[in-house]
């Protein structure tokens, strides 16, 4: 089978997966929240030994951060690929990608609700995105290198999220039924985008030149830094609205920690060894970064 047929094959499956359009606001058991619960384990949150109140409250808005950062992903993804519509584009390709856009626009419907009721609505949840919203911004939906950047920003974050839910499957924490819903209505849908965003990817990898590699690998760990800074750790104004004092403080200790450093590199590992295996990324660079 060729490498081409292999392709339509795997996009052929993910599409029939996603024929069937389920919007996850209306799937969502709302009246199911538990105020008294956790939104994320607390081990897996960015300020450690508080006690039960204040890291619950915390945990909303490191919830509310989660949803933000696939708000911002999701929208730079809808607004690329739809931008220039789908001609051209192979059936089963423009297929996959409309169906993302579908999915996608669910996603931040059932995020802003979430972030809403965090009470994090209008606190600066990420931080600094406009160089990486720039960057995106140029790049097109036919270059390997603007799948490449998706496949690591969806890959990052759906990584912390299944953390979460091993945890809350393992019993090791036990969060509010609603978030839960949440975490696993995304990464059911995301499992399928994170398929197809490696597919594009694959099909486009081979228009790169060594040169054009070299210098992209370079181009991406650059980003990635600024992606894992603004999603994964907290702002001031996110730690100031959890009630955590001197927030300013607490925020560079956060980044600062190696615990979280390494929870940070944990999210990102998968992401680069797949650029890695395909050329993309130099090894012992992956393995520095990582």
């Amino acid at each position: 089978m060729t490498k081409a047929n292999e392709s339509n094959r795997v996009l052929d499956r993910l599409g029939a997966h996603g024929q069937d359009y389920r919007d996850p606001v209306a799937q969502v058991a709302w009246a199911d929240a538990d105020d008294a619960l956790p939104w994320l384990p607390h081990g897996l949150l960015s300020v450690r030994g508080l006690d039960n109140d204040q890291a619950n409250r915390l945990s909303r808005f490191e919830f509310a951060r989660l949803c933000a950062a696939g708000m911002w992903l999701e929208g730079l993804l809808i607004s690329r690929v739809t931008e220039k519509g789908f001609l051209g584009l192979s059936t089963a390709e423009a297929r996959v990608m409309l169906q993302e856009v579908r999915e996608e626009s669910g996603h931040s419907l059932m995020f802003l609700e979430m972030i809403e009721r965090a009470g994090a609505a209008g606190v600066e949840l990420l931080g600094t995105t406009g160089l990486l919203s720039w960057v995106a911004r140029r790049l097109s939906p036919s270059s390997p290198e603007f799948w490449a950047m998706v496949y690591v920003g969806e890959t990052v974050t759906d990584t912390f999220a299944i953390k979460a839910l091993r945890e809350a499957r393992d019993g090791r924490a036990d969060l509010c039924p609603v978030a839960r819903q949440v975490l696993d209505l995304h990464h059911r849908d995301e499992a399928r985008h994170i398929s197809a965003a490696r597919v594009f990817l694959s099909n486009r990898v081979g228009l790169m030149t060594p040169v054009r590699r070299a210098a992209f690998g370079h181009t991406l760990r650059f980003l990635l830094t600024r992606f894992l800074d603004a999603t994964l750790y907290p702002t001031p104004a996110t730690l100031a609205a959890a009630g955590i004092p001197n927030a300013h403080q607490a925020a560079r200790a956060v980044r600062a920690c190696p615990d979280r450093r390494a929870l940070a590199a944990e999210c990102a590992r998968p992401a680069l060894d797949l650029l890695a295996r395909d050329g993309l990324l130099a090894q012992a660079a992956r393995q520095k970064e990582a």
